[in-house]
């Protein structure tokens, strides 16, 4: 499933119905509540304030990384703790960014509901400005799309 996830995700990245700007993927958030361990991931962030860059996970990614690096983990860095690192400088201030929940097959109303805790979670991090938050599927469902237009997030399916 993970797989699944991962393919629709770079689909939807490379697809023209993305945003542009520098992308980030799995990124933690909430790192600044509560205890040191404990945070949420989120699918992925666009920096929309940012020159579009793919993911540095991708293969194809030609930008400098800025978050995590190959050989990070052999030295007992996880994602998370590069993220914190990152917090403390000023290298990501002011910024708008697009957040992006992924959802292999139907997608479910909990989604929605992730996705807006998500936001809160990176605001209390990062303080930036969100302009969209999108739903990515790959099957339509009409609840999905009722709630998701309720509370303005975009549901965005992918084939």
């Amino acid at each position: 499933m993970a797989d699944d996830r991962r393919a629709l995700l770079e689909a939807f990245i490379r697809s023209d119905a993305s945003p542009e700007g520098k992308w980030w993927l799995d990124v933690p958030v909430g790192l600044s509540v509560g205890e040191s361990g404990a945070y949420a991931t989120v699918d992925a962030v666009c920096l929309t304030s940012r020159d579009p860059e793919l993911p540095e996970e991708f293969p194809d990614h030609d930008g400098v990384p800025y978050v995590y690096r190959e050989g990070d983990a052999e030295l007992g860095i996880d994602k998370a703790d590069a993220f914190r690192t990152l917090r403390g400088t000023d290298t990501f201030a002011d910024e708008s960014a697009v957040l992006v929940a992924v959802e292999p097959g139907a997608s479910s109303v909990g989604t929605v509901g992730d996705l807006l805790a998500y936001q809160e979670l990176l605001d209390a991090d990062w303080g930036w400005t969100v302009e969209e938050r999108l739903l990515v599927s790959d099957t339509d469902s009409d609840h999905v799309n009722h709630v998701c237009e309720e509370l303005s997030v975009r549901a965005v399916r992918v084939a």
